[in-house]
């Protein structure tokens, strides 16, 4: 096919594109529904198109065996076989059989192209309305517009000579019939032109290929006139869209369109997956002011009785005055004269030895009968190449059986019989293009039938009833009539196979009637009109059309797409005449740009349907980029100004056509990108319970009780991704959403998306640190005309191996409704997906370009890409390592304080560090940090509450100290004996005591700090605690298993004296980083955000020395730091607790697990960096094998300080809070047991002065673990309530008990 085999025009959308109500729709894309698409388009209305087919051009039809085989469907009486959308269907029924095409053009596709118009005669039939005959220039009018848009032209006299139509001739000669023969007009072009739709068509190549698909753009099918013409005066063509009946539309105020119009998407990715999983596909809808239905006429029969089963009332007629139009297919087998009527199939054209031709180019008409009734025309075909290895055997056989060829055999001589032996000997070794088959003509007749089939409603499914129809005198006159045309060449009689082979049932190729035209309903289905009857009366649907073949009430004796674009072309003209419209019928002289339509019609949605309008300004300019963002094609959004940071002109920025393009603001026009790139369609199904009574958040409670009540929800939808090269850079990877709802609480019938979009895999800053999101954002639209707004989330949880990939995940469902113009919440629920649907989907994906290698190119990145995302969100350890410095943005929530006053704080062992005073009226609270950290634990700005503003919001005098194993200090790098953290402590409440004024203080202490304060307690060193809260430890720190583990592997001597390491990092920087050290860059984490200026130096001379360490200039990661940090990311963790954060991971090697990631918001988890530091490796021995080891507190020689006298003497009389994480890693909850179990013990039970319950109390966090107690997301509801009632109770305790004046 020279110059367009690699370059398919497209005028077929994207489902994403599809409004929600048109001007008109039209159903079908066979003649009757081409023209009266193109003629509404040329009328100005919005038009769309709806075919159950695919779209295929010039070089896209099937040509070998297996090809073809793969395209043919059967529609029988134990149901449908094949793919929906297969080009060839055959409808088996046990009297008549039917061939029609399906795709885009319809059977024009594949018919044999012969436009003849019926014998005048049969318009005086009384079956027609009388108007017909009234206004007979109407209808030369319109056969004249349906002539000059298909040009047909008989095969030319000075072209090849062909040799079945030179054996048709001679057959003529030989019956006696040669007057009769005649080259009729057949619509293919035998010269390169542009014809008047503007559409480029080549000259024939004369393959004969024309009943399977022709290939060399010659065949004038409506797929090169009507339809482009439609396409280029704006009408939206939607393929792959079966239409299953049509219903008025509500009357309901602002419904748009009185006829609502349900359609299957039968996309054939989509329909296996359906398949795959029993489950029939969800019809949708749109609307539509006028309707017209030109399926064919088992198509719109079929939806006409789909619909009056639902209650649509039509005429009683509606199935009946079912015609085959007399076709009859018969054969002359193994003539003496070579016909070269296989069809080239496969084969070069330009190498093939014998041109075959159009499949029809010679025809013999025996219409002048005094009876219009008995007269037939009789044409020559082409067998298609693909059938003939089967039809050789089988003529052959049948030829044997014959009485006919007995008849026949009798005159041969002995020579001719040897001759015909030997050319069916012939044909098997040679090929179908020699011997007997060579010499075998096809014999097509038209001729009448009585038009006494009918169609019916089987199991959903149309169904041909017509006993006696293969017995009937005409088909047993026709035998009589075509065997001289047999024997003029010598050749066998065969009757069609199938008929041969029942006797009963035959086939044909022109299906027609069924919605009959009539004087009323009680004669017919439709009007002179076409409009659809009510009734039996004269009552009509005004904008319910039917144009096509389904209107004809009798048989027409010829091939009948001429007659029927005549009445379809009429139908149209009556239409604008009645509505006042103009079709303009001027040829389009300039050749079309498959790019972009040349008329196209201008469109406001604000205008045209301002509900949908509405509804897309309810979503947030957030959700509108997200959506925007999704490739421009999601239907239904518009805004009317553009954000404040995009670039468009004023022009650009007013509302115009966006449905289906998108935002205005983004001043794209929709058919902009002539270039578009491949991109990648999948399916998902989701099914679960929805709640009409539980409208809190609640989506577990809203779950059983939707179970209880039976309330289901299910949704089916499919999503495409746009370019796949942007879908996968897009960090948020949008895809846009269509499909549809069921949800009987919402709606009676099917809701569809309207718009939607969906996010993969985002995780915002809020969500904890282990889960990211599938975020599902969608607009339903009700057939009643009512509307919701869906949200969906299906929360992923990373390192859950058993929920990625065995058990099924669930989406969290939320339905709002405008009431009153408010929206409110109307329902909750929870979806769910099917076991190994993550498979299936991948079954399921599809390409959307004409190219194959594109295709196949995107679904391997997509699915590479999906198949990663999977492993590495459920196997997180598989995922790039995660640096620092992979996230340079982080999100701050800003403070507002006190003043800070700083403070530099010398230990007695010399040690400096720091205290940073919040000044409030109740108080004083001191918070010590753990170790590896710094007081930026309490004050982090990267989660919304955090613990020093939680105190100073009730007025607490807040002291942060950034003791020396704080990594904002200078001498956190010092080596340090664990106890000299208590010496820290014991300088840091002096300068508190003295600063206030107060006799004791408060103390909330966490992990090493608490330890560390303890230890000092018990010491004597430590003095002026009046309170004390203690986080996850205190007295006795009993390691988890995991860290018993660790203990005993002596990794402490390992990195000090094999490695030569002073201290263990948490945080190392990327290879790509070329320097950086941890902490080198750090803020004070006690600052605003919006801080610009250092604190002022305190009295005491705070600020005189920098409590901050210097950069280390030229600190590079080492080939160690990635050894470690490689071999961390396969450390063995808790399910779902695993991660890619390498601060995480060598926190948890470190410690253990310092969190419950579930508790972390993913911001903080992100940039851990900012909390997180080193500890030098004399202290961290002096945990591991001093402390934990020995499961107490010991001073620097050794000696165990967690004795009976030493806790009377320090703790009898002071209340202590013990604070644990049910789940923590570190310490078991065991630990703070121990303790409240000894500090109970102390009091004796006669002295009733004290409840040692409210003394010694202990709180154990469900769900917590570590540090999430003090940086947890949610801790400020979960555990500081605890921590500020502890200190409310004992204010006693300090100085200023309550509120003070300054």
């Amino acid at each position: 096919m020279p110059g367009h085999k690699k370059n398919f025009p497209r005028l077929s959308r994207p489902l994403t594109k599809l409004k929600s109500h048109y001007d008109a729709i039209v159903v079908g894309s066979g003649y009757g529904a081409s023209i009266a698409a193109s003629r509404l388009a040329r009328a100005g209305k919005r038009v769309c198109i709806l075919e159950r087919g695919e779209e295929r051009w010039p070089g896209e039809y099937p040509e070998d065996t297996l090809e073809c085989a793969s395209e043919i469907q059967f529609n029988g009486e134990h149901g449908h076989e094949g793919k929906k959308t297969g080009l060839y269907e055959i409808h088996k029924n046990k009297d008549q059989w039917a061939f029609v095409a399906c795709g885009l053009g319809g059977t024009s596709l594949l018919n044999a192209n012969t436009a003849l118009r019926p014998n005048d005669r049969i318009w005086d039939d009384n079956v027609w309305p009388e108007e017909l005959a009234q206004d007979k220039e109407l209808l030369e009018q319109s056969f004249q517009h349906a002539l000059d848009m298909l040009q047909p032209e008989p095969y030319p006299e000075d072209w090849p000579v062909l040799q079945k139509l030179s054996t048709l001739e001679t057959m003529a000669k030989g019956a006696g019939a040669h007057d009769k023969f005649i080259r009729p007009p057949i619509t293919v072009h035998f010269k390169d032109a542009v014809n008047p739709a503007g559409v480029a068509q080549k000259a024939s190549t004369l393959t004969g290929n024309d009943t399977t698909g022709i290939n060399d753009w010659s065949k004038n099918t409506t797929l090169m006139n009507y339809i482009p013409d439609a396409w280029n005066h704006g009408a939206e063509i939607f393929t792959c869209c079966n239409v299953i009946r049509v219903d008025k539309a509500s009357k309901k105020s602002g419904t748009s369109g009185p006829y609502t119009v349900y359609f299957e998407w039968q996309e054939p990715g989509r329909e296996a997956f359906l398949n795959d999983h029993g489950n029939a596909i969800t019809p949708m809808f749109i609307t539509a002011d006028i309707v017209v239905l030109g399926a064919g006429a088992l198509g719109s029969t079929e939806i006409l009785l789909r619909s009056s089963k639902t209650g649509f009332k039509t005429s009683n007629q509606l199935g009946k005055q079912f015609s085959g139009n007399g076709d009859f297919l018969a054969f002359s087998y193994n003539g003496e004269t070579p016909v070269h009527g296989v069809s080239m199939g496969d084969e070069d054209p330009k190498k093939f030895e014998h041109k075959v031709g159009p499949v029809i180019t010679g025809l013999i008409d025996y219409r002048n009968t005094p009876n219009v009734m008995d007269g037939y025309v009789v044409e020559e075909g082409a067998i298609p190449a693909q059938a003939a290895p089967f039809l050789r055997g089988v003529y052959q056989v049948m030829s044997e059986k014959s009485t006919r060829s007995i008849k026949t055999a009798q005159d041969l001589s002995i020579q001719e019989k040897i001759n015909r032996n030997a050319r069916e000997l012939s044909s098997y070794v040679g090929g179908v293009y020699r011997g007997a088959m060579d010499n075998t003509q096809t014999f097509l007749v038209m001729s009448h039938d009585d038009a006494r089939g009918e169609l019916q409603l089987q199991d959903d499914r149309i169904r041909i009833h017509w006993p006696g129809v293969g017995s009937s005198r005409n088909f047993s006159r026709l035998d009589k009539l075509l065997e001289p045309l047999a024997e003029a060449v010598r050749g066998t009689y065969v009757r069609d196979p199938l008929t041969a082979a029942t006797d009963e049932a035959v086939v044909t190729v022109h299906p027609i009637g069924g919605c009959g035209i009539g004087r009323n309903g009680a004669t017919g289905v439709i009007n002179h009109k076409c409009q659809v009857f009510t009734g039996q009366g004269d009552e009509v649907y005004e904008g319910l059309y039917v144009m096509d073949g389904a209107v004809m009430p009798m048989s027409l004796g010829v091939n009948p797409f001429l007659a029927i674009s005549a009445l379809a072309e009429r139908a149209c003209t009556l239409l604008a005449r009645d509505r006042g419209w103009t079709i303009k019928y001027e040829p389009t002289l300039t050749p079309i740009d498959f790019k972009k339509p040349q008329f196209p019609i201008p469109y406001n949605e604000a205008e045209n349907n301002p509900e949908a309008y509405a509804w897309a300004q309810t979503l947030t300019k957030a959700s509108l980029r997200e959506v925007a963002q999704a490739d421009g094609a999601v239907r239904g959004i518009i805004v009317s100004k553009p954000f404040p940071d995009d670039s468009s002109s004023e022009e650009e920025s007013k509302p115009k056509r966006i449905l289906p393009s998108i935002f205005s603001s983004w001043g794209k026009s929709e058919q902009e990108d002539p270039k578009k790139k491949a991109g990648v369609s999948f399916t998902e199904m989701l099914m679960g319970h929805f709640s009409t009574v539980i409208l809190t958040e609640d989506f577990d409670t809203a779950d059983n009780q939707a179970r209880a009540a039976g309330s289901t929800m299910n949704m089916t939808i499919d999503l495409s991704t746009g370019p796949i090269e942007e879908f996968l850079k897009r960090t948020d990877h949008q895809a846009r959403i269509i499909g549809t709802v069921s949800c009987r609480a919402l709606s009676d019938e099917p809701m569809m998306i309207e718009a939607g979009v969906f996010t993969i895999y985002t995780g915002s800053d809020e969500d904890p640190a282990d889960e990211c999101a599938i975020l599902y954002k969608m607009i339903l639209l009700c057939a009643s005309g009512e509307r919701y707004r869906f949200e969906g989330r299906k929360p992923i949880i990373a390192g859950d191996i058993l929920e990625g990939w065995i058990n099924p995940s669930y989406v969290n469902v939320t339905v709002f409704k405008k009431e009153d113009g408010v929206e409110k919440v109307v329902g909750r629920g929870k979806l769910g997906e099917h076991d190994g649907d993550f498979f299936s989907q991948i079954s399921s994906l599809r390409g959307d370009s004409t190219s194959v290698t594109a295709n196949l190119k995107a679904i391997k990145q997509f699915g590479v890409s999906a198949f990663e995302a999977k492993v590495k969100t459920y196997l997180p350890f598989l995922k790039d390592l995660q640096y620092p410095e992979d996230t340079p943005n982080r999100k701050t929530y800003p403070r507002e304080r006190p003043t800070p006053q700083t403070f530099d704080v010398v230990a007695s062992d010399g040690y400096t560090t720091l205290l940073t005073r919040y000044r409030g009226k109740k108080g004083p609270v001191l918070l010590l940090h753990g170790a590896s950290v710094s007081s930026g634990i309490f004050s982090t700005d990267l989660i919304p509450h955090n613990l020093c503003d939680y105190l100073l919001a009730n007025d607490y005098d807040v002291w942060l100290s950034d003791w020396r194993m704080s990594f904002l200090v200078k001498d956190t790098h010092r080596q340090s004996p664990i106890y000299g953290g208590a010496r820290d402590h014991a300088a840091a409440i002096k300068i508190i005591l003295k600063e206030t004024g107060v006799k004791n203080i408060q103390v909330v202490a966490h992990c090493v700090g608490s330890l560390t304060l303890w230890a000092g307690m018990l010491n004597g060193d430590v003095e002026g605690v009046g309170s004390l809260v203690s986080s996850q430890v205190a007295t006795r720190p009993l390691l988890t298993t995991a860290n018993k583990i660790k203990q005993g592997l002596q990794l402490v001597p390992l990195f000090e004296n094999v490695l030569r390491q002073e201290e263990f990092g948490l945080v190392t920087h990327s290879p790509s980083s070329p320097s950086s050290s941890p902490g080198a860059e750090k803020e004070n984490p006690h600052e605003s955000a919006a801080a610009t200026s250092p604190p002022p130096p305190s009295s005491s001379g705070g600020g005189s020395v920098d409590p901050y360490p210097a950069k280390p200039g030229g600190y590079k990661t080492t080939l160690l730091d990635r050894a470690v940090d490689n071999l961390l990311r396969f450390m063995p963790m808790p399910q779902q607790e695993y991660c890619n954060n390498t601060v995480c991971h060598r926190s948890s090697f470190c410690y253990g697990l310092l969190w419950e990631h579930d508790k972390l918001s993913k911001n903080l988890h992100d940039n851990l960096d900012s909390i997180m530091g080193s500890i030098n490796l004399e202290s961290l021995r002096g945990l591991v094998t001093g402390w934990t080891k020995k499961q107490t507190l010991m001073d620097v020689d050794g000696k165990d300080l967690v004795t009976e006298e030493n806790l009377r003497r320090v703790f009898e009389n002071l209340p202590v809070l013990l604070i644990h994480g049910a789940k923590n890693q570190v310490f078991i909850p065991e630990s703070t047991l121990k303790t409240v179990e000894q500090l109970r013990d102390l009091l004796p039970m006669t002295n009733m002065t004290y409840d040692y319950k409210s003394i010694y109390r202990r709180e154990v966090i469900p769900g917590y673990g570590h540090l999430d107690c003090i940086v947890g997301e949610k801790a400020y509801q979960d555990v500081y309530p605890f921590i500020l009632d502890h200190l409310e109770r004992n204010l006693a305790t300090t100085g200023y008990a309550t509120a003070r004046e300054e």
